[in-house]
């Protein structure tokens, strides 16, 4: 027999056993097809799934940050509060749990201000002026509690830790008035000296210069 003659033989054969035993066994080979299809199709609906999970993270976070551009803070904070419920582990999720901080922050609500820029900054965030924005944040909160060394001390880290931020020099000038507010006179007055040499043009200068004469007057 020739070498193609044999090779089509046995391709007749094993199509053969492979018709003989379907045929035997079709509640089998129907269960294995029926699971087949199934698994293939957890695999598209899951990722249809997820992919409008993220798109209506997406909007919800979009809508959200319109209403707090406009500074409609209540809707602001319904359509995060529905994120953050909805899509806790989202990215949309991350960046909405910092604006909630600042909502809360900015309409007197401080310790869910705290909660929500916590959560934030546990999310290892990776946008440096989100998490200065944040961590100063969370020193506004403890001067609000009275807790002024904390805050001073807190804010001077930050502005150590993170040269780059766009706002630094308000962070020199509120720690500077946190040490004020506990007390500490030589710290008061040294980072009120260096605010006034670093940033001699910035709008807080003047009182700056205001409240270091009263320091070394007193």
């Amino acid at each position: 027999m020739a070498k193609h003659d044999m090779k089509e033989d046995r391709f007749v054969t094993s199509m053969a056993r492979g018709a003989s035993y379907a045929k035997e066994n079709i509640q089998s080979v129907v269960v294995v097809v029926i699971l087949a299809l199934v698994f293939i199709a957890g695999i598209v609906l899951l990722g249809y799934h997820m992919s409008s999970k993220k798109t209506n993270a997406q909007r919800i976070l979009g809508v959200a940050q319109v209403a707090y551009k406009v500074g409609d803070y209540l809707e602001a904070r319904d359509s995060l509060l529905v994120l953050h419920e909805k899509y806790p582990k989202s990215e949309p999720a991350k960046v909405g749990n910092f604006l909630l901080g600042h909502i809360y922050y900015a309409t007197g609500m401080p310790d869910s201000a705290e909660v929500f820029w916590k959560k934030f900054l546990d999310r290892d965030p990776k946008d440096k002026d989100m998490i200065v924005g944040a961590m100063a944040g969370l020193a506004g909160v403890m001067a609000d509690r009275g807790e002024y060394r904390n805050a001073a001390v807190e804010l001077e880290r930050i502005y150590n830790d993170y040269p780059d931020f766009f706002d630094r020099a308000n962070l020199l000038y509120k720690s500077a008035m946190n040490y004020r507010a506990a007390g500490e006179k030589a710290k008061t007055t040294e980072l009120l000296a260096k605010f006034i040499e670093e940033y001699p043009d910035d709008p807080m200068t003047v009182k700056a210069k205001f409240f270091l004469a009263a320091e070394e007057a007193a």
